[in-house]
């Protein structure tokens, strides 16, 4: 190699090692900067825990907190019992009445509203948001017994109805069809004993025309008789209609009684989330932060 290829040679490696090391330093300060906010996020985290600052746990947790030490730290649920709990004293608090049912899981937990016959569990609360909701089946019953709604009894009502309408209607469908069938067969047999070697071929296709409109009429019989020859399976759809009226109108008397205690505690179902979503906003400082900005 030259001495001016050295040189060159010289220069390139030069260049190489500054941009390097400009490179690794670059990289060292990033993660100097990241490790450090981690752990001022970790050190607010439990600072905030201490305090039992709520907001502020959720603001960390929700947000900044690194999804590592967010695991590491909530390794054994510690932090699920810990929002559940409080959400749970603070609930229990504003609305003494709402009684605790069930634990689903670490976070999500079961209430009623108040005590009351059949009383169930209606409202869900997940502390890991923190969200309250109504249980989903609830709601779905909620929203199919609206007050004053009871288009599903009178639907199954008007399929009892139609159940004994069609076989009174049956028993006298088959009474006319079977005198029609008498009256034919009386009319073949009438001609059956006219009938004589000179008029034999016009007798035999009026005989034709008979036995066609008797058969005919012997299978709307048959269709008929459906209904009045299988009492037994009409008896038991009927039952199984009965019951499912009487279970939905169980139901509905348990979503009318819910609807009764909401309008006691609550003063009525608008107030109801209203109340809901105020108590969520206040304890989770939505509310003041939104009147600081």
């Amino acid at each position: 190699m030259t001495d001016e290829g050295k040189k060159e040679q010289e220069v390139m490696n030069e260049n190489f090692s500054n941009s390097e090391e400009a490179t690794f330093t670059d990289i060292k300060q990033v993660a100097s900067k990241n490790i450090g906010q981690m752990l001022q996020d970790l050190q607010d985290f439990e600072s905030a825990i201490e305090k039992e600052d709520i907001p502020e746990i959720y603001r960390i947790y929700n947000g900044r907190l690194h999804k590592q030490l967010k695991e590491t730290s909530n390794q054994n649920h510690e932090i699920d019992e810990l929002l559940a709990r409080k959400i749970h004293d603070h609930f229990t608090f504003s609305f003494p009445f709402m009684l605790h049912c069930e634990k689903v899981s670490p976070t999500v937990h079961y209430y009623k509203i108040g005590t009351y016959f059949h009383e169930r569990p209606t409202i869900g609360i997940d502390a890991s948001i923190p969200e309250i909701f109504v249980i989903p089946e609830i709601d779905d019953e909620w929203d199919k017994f609206q007050r004053g709604n009871r288009d599903m009894l009178t639907t199954i009502e008007k399929q009892i109805d139609q159940l004994e309408a069609k076989r009174i209607t049956a028993m006298s469908e088959v009474k006319t069809i079977q005198d029609q069938i008498d009256q034919v067969a009386a009319s073949e047999a009438e001609l059956n004993e006219t009938k004589s070697f000179f008029n034999r071929t016009k007798i035999d296709e009026e005989l034709e025309q008979l036995t066609t409109k008797r058969k005919s009429l012997e299978e709307k019989r048959k269709e008929w008789e459906r209904y009045t020859n299988n009492e037994e399976e009409i008896t038991q759809e009927k039952e199984r209609l009965q019951n499912k009226y009487q279970k939905l109108r169980l139901k509905k008397a348990i979503v009318e009684k819910e609807f009764r205690q909401i309008d006691a505690y609550f003063g009525s179902f608008e107030d109801f989330s209203a109340k809901l979503m105020a108590f969520l906003n206040r304890y989770t400082g939505k509310e003041l932060h939104e009147l600081d900005e």
